[in-house]
């Protein structure tokens, strides 16, 4: 089908800037559809033999084909109609052949049948090659005197580093990623032949700044590659380009622009074919609470990524106690307490670990069996992994299974798992991942945990017992990490062997390069370590401990010269990498530099003291958290609910449709707002199945229903002027349709997690293994994240009321939450129900 040139091709409004070119462009729009065998058979020569009912990979192709043409087609043609200076073309097709066919690629691995090795074994090259095609097109019309930039961020394995299995969560097919992108530059001024050390795409605008003899922000991470140019120029700053309005509109939507729900749609179920994310949960209150986790994970690696490790450490701590079968959040949250010393925590955190994966591989062999039913409908024979014990000598009690692969699923049925619904394929790769063998995880964590605490003797053998099992393992990830643990336990020439073995598996390990200078390093061999730490920069520049070890050899050569440039590096890459900026200063002391000295000497206190403060807030100072959640609560509730007082309705007339929520966490009164406000007329939504105790002599005033609101809501239209009491964590599942008034009860958080713990004790429940300052920002986290969702909701309306003030003044309260309620409310009842006497765990300022 050809000239697609009807609605269903035509482009949303905002696609094209300027507007003007909208209609030119709209012709270089190539559908999948218009693809003929000659345009597929380059790629796929055997793409008749493929049913595609069956096997939708062909039709992915179509896809990424189709869409790479549009982006040249479009380039191309600005090129030759419009004026230009600079052009920049962003090619995403590689990306998507290797996601999709790099498996495929030649040599055939022992994991890739042979009959689809035939079918789609060219796709990549053909892909690299259409692409040296595009790129001569454009060479050709840029001319000889424009520079030209070619980069990626990253590559494919192409050889036996191919992952076998993708992670089954988002963004899991990153694993399939080369950490080695490329940078090539060709033009007027530019070197030729030379090698470009130490590139990041960070360094691309800075460096495309200075060709046009531009300033640099300074807020950017990068810098100009100067070194490529036959004259360095000379680099002006500005402190930031988001601050200079340029002489023409940017196109930049307007900040209140809406996506159209359906290009939406359509892009969410792009990425879901793609595989970078799951396919969205057709329960939206799921979908939301999924997003949130994903955003707050993406945060946290965020976090880590800047070294900013306690924050990402609540985040982490938050969304592993909620979704406890993903094993990536305990992971990182495990390495974030690791890098922070805090080896105590991570020894629980790792027996917490290990309980987690075998409640999972429980879990998820039940519910393999239930969806094993679900798949025979569509002819697929789901495997049964069978359990096995973990290793007896282990330090933490595990449950392994044997490797299970999706591929293995349909060896004895005539259907493949291609041919199950994405959503279901989806969920029966996450729930099989959950029977991968985790033991030697566990056992590895504990074991660097000896080593972390000091207990040497006890992590040897155990290391060389894990050395001695993975002799002959193909990825270099093991022999790094076996390595690393044998430096750690000054054992060098023992570790020399494991980083050898790496660099046997990949050549171009920079982990192994740098174990091998620690080594050297450890050896006094200072030519040695010199070469691994120059081989490691050179594979990867952004590596402060490489530059670190560099220094200190060079400077044991006596060259001081270049040990100064290596440490200087080292501290500007890692600001609070105190060794390398104590060795600095002996440096500059014995060159007789002792003002920079001084000045080193000031950054390094001033760190100590900031870490010893921050440390402090995060274990130590209760006071000092409980002030932080205070003042950030009251900031984001003038943000998010600025007009929340002016939002009363009148006390004559309460709508007798409206459903009255009492909210917030456990133990902060909101028992006590229940019976104020039953006592005022409003009818409790109550089953009286929890009855009054030590903990509530006056009762909860709680209904079952309420607890399971994120899976059954129908109940809710019952409470229509009355009152039902429901926990923060749970708003979010307020289901549409209805118009709500939240009374949220807010108190001291100190008192709230103590009252909790007291109530625990009590039940003799262990409770959430948190400490009392990270359960504190931990529950304010989840409750923040309640409050911007609700905010976006304009049928719910929300007053907030201290706990405190409503002990300390009942009446003024009391009128305030009727002026919100509306209606004839007994305010004297009201005030009678409030009993200060019941208050517990007071916090005294």
């Amino acid at each position: 089908v050809h000239g697609w040139k009807g609605d269903q091709w035509d482009m949303a409004p905002g696609t094209i800037h300027p507007e003007r070119l909208s209609k030119s462009l709209q012709e270089f729009r190539f559908h999948p559809l218009e693809l003929d065998a000659e345009h597929v058979g380059p790629f796929i020569p055997k793409f008749m033999e493929i049913d595609q009912r069956k096997d939708e990979r062909l039709s992915g192709f179509a896809k990424i084909l189709a869409d790479t043409v549009s982006i040249h087609g479009a380039a191309t043609a600005l090129m030759q109609l419009e004026p230009w200076d600079f052009m920049a073309v962003y090619y995403d097709g590689i990306d998507h052949f290797g996601h999709g066919f790099m498996k495929y690629h030649p040599p055939r691995q022992e994991w890739v049948q042979e009959e689809e090795f035939e079918l789609y074994k060219g796709v990549v090259e053909g892909g690299y090659l259409f692409h040296d095609m595009m790129l001569g097109a454009k060479l050709q019309l840029a001319g000889p005197d424009t520079t030209v930039i070619l980069l990626s961020d990253h590559g494919f394995h192409p050889d036996h580093l191919r992952p076998e299995h993708i992670p089954a969560e988002p963004a899991g097919p990153a694993i399939e990623h080369r950490p080695y992108g490329i940078f090539v530059a060709r033009g007027k001024g530019i070197k030729a032949g030379e090698i470009v050390q130490g590139a990041s795409v960070l360094d691309l605008t800075p460096t495309v700044l200075a060709c046009f003899g531009l300033p640099t922000g300074e807020d950017m991470d990068g810098k100009p590659l100067v070194t490529i140019f036959d004259e360095p120029p000379s680099i002006q700053t500005v402190p930031s380009w988001d601050e200079i309005d340029g002489p023409n509109p940017d196109g930049m939507h307007p900040p209140d622009a809406l996506l159209d729900s359906v290009q939406s749609a359509e892009a969410m179920k792009q990425l879901v074919e793609l595989g970078y994310i799951e396919e969205i949960n057709d329960d939206t209150s799921v979908a939301v609470r999924e997003t949130v986790r994903e955003l707050d994970y993406n945060l946290a690696q965020a976090y880590m990524d800047g070294g900013k490790l306690a924050d990402a450490t609540v985040l982490l701590e938050s969304i592993w106690t909620e979704w406890s079968y993903e094993h990536r959040f305990g992971l990182n949250y495990i390495a974030c307490l690791n890098g922070m010393q805090r080896h105590e925590e991570a020894k629980e955190a790792i027996k917490q670990f290990a309980k987690n994966v075998v409640e999972s591989a429980k879990w998820a062999a039940n519910r393999l069996e239930e969806l094993r039913d679900e798949a025979a409908e569509y002819g697929v024979d789901l495997p049964r992994p069978k359990p096995k014990p973990g290793v007896d000598d282990e330090p933490i009690e595990a449950v392994d299974t044997e490797p299970v692969a999706e591929e293995d699923a349909g060896e004895k049925a005539e259907s493949r798992p291609q041919d199950l619904p994405k959503k279901l394929l989806f969920e029966i790769r996450k729930v099989i991942s959950l029977l991968q063998p985790m033991g030697t995880v566990i056992t590895w964590m504990a074991i660097k945990n000896q080593i972390a605490l000091g207990e040497t003797e006890q992590a040897l053998p155990s290391v060389l017992r894990m050395m001695e099992e993975l002799a002959d393992h193909p990825l270099p990830e093991m022999h790094n990490q076996v390595g690393m643990a044998l430096v750690d336990l000054d054992q060098p020439e023992t570790a020399k062997v494991c980083f050898d073995r790496a660099l046997a598996a990949d050549d171009e390990n920079a982990v192994a390069h740098h174990g091998l200078a620690k080594v050297a390093l450890r050896l006094e061999q200072w030519d040695e370590t010199v070469d691994h730490s120059l081989a490691t920069i050179e594979l990867r520049f952004h590596n402060p401990q490489a530059h670190h070890l560099l220094a200190q050899a060079l400077q044991q050569l006596g060259d001081s010269e270049n040990a100064r440039i290596a440490y200087g590096v080292a501290v500007q890459q890692a600001p609070s990498l105190m060794e390398a900026r104590d060795h600095l200063v002996a440096l500059l002391d014995g060159l007789g530099e002792t003002e920079e000295a001084d000045l080193h000497r000031r950054i390094m206190e001033e760190s100590r003291e900031s870490r010893e403060f921050d440390m402090a807030i995060v274990d130590n100072d209760i006071d000092k958290i409980a002030e932080g959640i205070r003042e950030a609560r009251s900031l984001r509730r003038v943000k998010v609910f600025p007009e929340v007082d002016g939002k009363n309705k009148d006390a004559e007339t309460r709508e007798n449709d409206a459903v009255t929520v009492v909210s917030g966490l456990p133990r902060s009164g909101t028992s006590m707002m229940m019976q104020m406000l039953a006592k005022a007329g409003l009818q409790p939504y109550t089953d009286d199945q929890r009855k009054p105790d030590s903990d509530n002599p006056r009762g909860y005033l709680e209904h079952e229903m309420a607890t399971r609101i994120a899976s059954e809501q129908d109940w809710v239209s019952d409470v229509r002027g009355g009152v039902v009491k429901i926990v923060a964590q749970l708003l979010d599942h307020l289901p549409p349709g209805e118009r709500y008034r939240v009374v949220f009860m807010d108190r001291d958080l100190r008192e709230v997690v103590k009252s909790q713990r007291d109530m625990l004790d009590r039940l003799e429940k262990e409770g959430g293994r948190l400490s009392e300052g990270r359960m504190m920002q931990t529950l304010d986290a989840q409750v923040a994240r309640v409050e911007i969702m609700l905010a976006a909701r304009e049928d719910i309306e929300i007053l907030f009321v201290a706990y405190d003030e409503v002990i300390q003044d009942p009446k003024r309260e009391a009128m305030r939450i009727a002026e919100f309620i509306g209606g004839d409310l007994d305010i004297d009842a009201m005030i009678e129900a409030v009993d200060g006497a019941l208050r517990r765990h007071r916090i005294e300022e």
